[in-house]
């Protein structure tokens, strides 16, 4: 059995490479040699065996006996069912919220599109994936309806890999910040209808950048994006 303080390393290991993984420092199909990891944090090998255990039983990690352990490569066939589902969910949120916002909302999305475009600048592109769920889910609570919020929270944990799309693909960073601005207008016009639209047109942009990357089509696919 772990002791404690092992329960604790192999705890924040797993926390420190589940981020990694999620915004795209650890990029799909990466291996992960667990004596560098160990050697990284300054941890024993135990811990970090530990921890990639529990990512690989969240389907994060793919452990090859004899062989190693590397980032599991992401199921675009399973995106493309349920960003659709997404996209509805997230355009009826946003409908709701279009009358219900108040100035304190549209203040915070304002610091979150100023504080996007600083880390777009300073290239620091794995930040920008926690940034752009705060304001969309900034957004649908605004709603009102804590269901509608729940079943948006549950796909965007289900879908969380494309949050890795802004380190793999920098590009769409500027071009999803600069949607951002546009959600905002449409929200402060209270136009309800172009909201939705164009937060549904912009998680089909993400889905599409992040599909065209892994089909190897990279930084030419965003021409007419």
């Amino acid at each position: 059995m772990s002791t404690p303080l092992i329960d604790t390393k192999s705890a924040a290991i797993y926390r420190f490479l589940k981020q990694d993984i999620l915004n795209g420092r650890l990029r799909p199909g990466e291996k992960l040699v667990a004596s560098k990891v160990a050697e990284a944090y300054g941890v024993s090998i135990i811990p970090v065996r530990e921890a990639l255990n529990r990512l690989r039983a969240e389907g994060l990690v793919t452990i090859i006996p004899h062989t190693g352990a590397y980032v599991t490569e992401i199921d675009l066939e399973d995106l493309k069912d349920l960003y659709p589902i997404r996209g509805v969910l997230e355009g009826f949120a946003t409908r709701l919220a279009c009358l219900k916002l108040a100035e304190e909302e549209f203040r915070r999305l304002e610091d979150l599109i100023g504080e996007m475009d600083r880390v777009i600048e300073q290239g620091r592109f794995p930040e920008m994936g926690h940034l752009n769920y705060e304001f969309h889910m900034t957004i649908y609570r605004a709603s009102g309806n804590k269901h509608l919020v729940r079943l948006i929270d549950e796909l965007w944990q289900r879908t969380a890999r494309v949050r890795g799309v802004f380190a793999l693909v920098p590009e769409r960073a500027a071009q999803a910040n600069r949607e951002h601005r546009e959600i905002l207008r449409a929200l402060k016009a209270r136009d309800a209808e172009r909201a939705e639209g164009l937060i549904i047109e912009q998680d089909a942009k993400s889905l599409r950048a992040l599909m065209d990357y892994l089909r190897g089509e990279g930084k030419d696919a965003l021409g007419d994006r």
